[in-house]
């Protein structure tokens, strides 16, 4: 028979927070766990540092459940680990049900990022000799937007839609030449 091993809500984190350090070290992220009475969770945020999706790819492991929104399922689940000196693996249930992540950008990268956008702005016909103004606010203060798939006139959404969507390609220490 299988050993057990039930992992707290704060347990998970400090296992989250250590896997986070070694695979991303100079990299400080807040690690917070928080318990109610549906459950429990997790945040994770950081400034620029790596991609999103290479957080997720750590954190999600330690996630002890799943919700299909499609039919208002949360499902439970173990994970099987192997512990040094063990003859067999252990099912283990980490206590956060979902871990969230976020990424938030320092001035210094926004600033970068946004030269490039600039530069986006005026390789394009449409949109040379506009000035881009990043609006973190979204309170309308530009009126284009950057998407892969060229510059659409869209008002009040382009300035920080641009700069989000870039920081999903140009990683934080990579020097940006406009």
């Amino acid at each position: 028979m299988k050993k057990r091993k039930y992992v707290s809500c704060a347990d998970t984190a400090k296992l989250l927070r250590a896997a986070l350090k070694a695979q991303f070290p100079g990299v400080k992220f807040s690690v917070r766990s928080n318990n109610y009475s549906g459950g429990a969770s997790i945040d994770v945020s950081w400034i620029d540092g790596p991609f999103s999706n290479e957080v997720d790819k750590i954190a999600k492991r330690y996630e002890g459940a799943t919700f299909d929104g499609s039919i208002d399922l949360k499902e439970y689940h173990d994970d099987l680990v192997w512990f040094e000196g063990d003859s067999e693996p252990t099912l283990v249930h980490y206590g956060a049900d979902f871990i969230f992540t976020r990424r938030d950008l320092s001035p210094a990268y926004i600033d970068q990022l946004s030269k490039v956008a600039q530069k986006v702005l005026d390789d394009n016909q449409c949109t040379a000799g506009k000035v881009f103004a990043y609006d973190e606010k979204m309170t309308g203060s530009g009126e284009y937007l950057a998407t892969p798939f060229g510059v659409m006139n869209y008002p009040h959404a382009y300035g920080s839609n641009i700069v989000y969507w870039l920081a999903n390609y140009v990683p934080a220490d990579q020097k940006v030449v406009a």
